[in-house]
């Protein structure tokens, strides 16, 4: 049984490849924070597969010196909201973690890393774009995570460590953050209550959180190290999408599209070509949008927020 040390457990992320890994038969060292609200695990909590540490009362150090790590899978970033992406402090932090992680790990011969990348890495872009497109970010998070992603390429170059980067676009499904829009407005709908809206004609490539765990853990078994866009590889109108989650719900609500501006300098167009990790890592989504939507609606009917 392979030891996985999951950074970020407790997050949308994380949580759902906590699950992902304990039904593949993971051993994992959930890392979170003595603060953090465990409520997306809950139901994981006494599984004789999983041991969680609390980072802020022990050192990285002594987690690996205590433990024999096989595989790292760095999901946890702070600053994420878009109020907090030019919070240097935040992000410098965010750095200096995975700076000290990927050190000691790679010290202690682990066999690979995986690290989540983003989109913003490219900065502000209109249309498709894969890996050789130029990074240019735009705020502090961008910039921090081209910063991250060199800095685990140089600290594994030479070593038996193999590394992934994986730049994500836009993930969706159980457990997300109830303030972003698809949670925001499926709990709006669910209720029947009326939401305003910009014209949502936005293009935006949204990869369900299962076909998301289902990639990394293809990764596991892979050796091809490298940066990689992750994504659905296609985009779909945002008004689509949220006529498709009325239509699920059967809502009441009235969605008064054009009744809220755009943000300045607002992206219409944002789709990753993945076809990289496809080929490379033999893998391609198996739920269509429709589908996925249904399961996400299913889910937030059944099991509506608790914190």
């Amino acid at each position: 049984m392979k030891t996985i040390l999951l950074t970020g457990v407790t997050g949308f992320i994380g949580s759902n490849l906590l699950e992902a890994l304990l039904k593949q038969g993971y051993f994992v060292l959930g890392i979170k924070r003595s603060t953090s609200n465990l409520w997306r695990i809950k139901e994981f909590l006494g599984n004789k597969n999983l041991k969680l540490i609390d980072i802020d009362n022990h050192s990285f150090d002594s987690v690996f010196k205590e433990n024999k790590v096989d595989i790292v899978i760095h999901s946890a970033w702070g600053g994420v909201k878009a109020e907090d992406r030019n919070d240097l402090t935040i992000q410098i932090k965010n750095y200096e973690f995975s700076f000290k992680l990927f050190s000691i790990a790679i010290k202690n011969n682990v066999d690979k890393i995986v690290s989540l990348g983003s989109q913003a890495e490219y900065g502000r872009y209109e249309g498709r774009i894969d890996e050789n497109y130029p990074c240019k970010p735009v705020d502090a998070y961008g910039t921090a995570k081209v910063d991250t992603s060199k800095a685990l390429k140089a600290l594994a170059k030479d070593t038996n460590t193999k590394w992934f980067w994986i730049r994500l676009f836009s993930l969706f499904g159980p457990k997300e953050d109830k303030n972003w829009l698809l949670p925001f407005a499926i709990n709006k709908m669910l209720k029947n209550e009326d939401i305003d809206l910009t014209k949502c004609e936005q293009q935006y490539d949204y990869l369900f959180i299962e076909d998301f765990c289902n990639g990394i853990l293809q990764i596991l078994d892979s050796d091809k190290s490298g940066v990689y866009n992750f994504s659905s590889n296609m985009s779909v109108q945002l008004k689509e999408i949220l006529l498709m989650i009325k239509d699920i719900t059967k809502s009441k609500s009235k969605l008064n599209f054009g009744a809220l501006q755009y943000r300045d300098n607002q992206v219409m167009h944002m789709e990753g070509d993945s076809s990289m990790f496809y080929a490379t890592l033999k893998y391609m989504p198996v739920h269509n949008l429709r589908n996925s939507l249904v399961k996400t609606v299913s889910y937030y009917k059944n099991k509506p927020y608790n914190k």
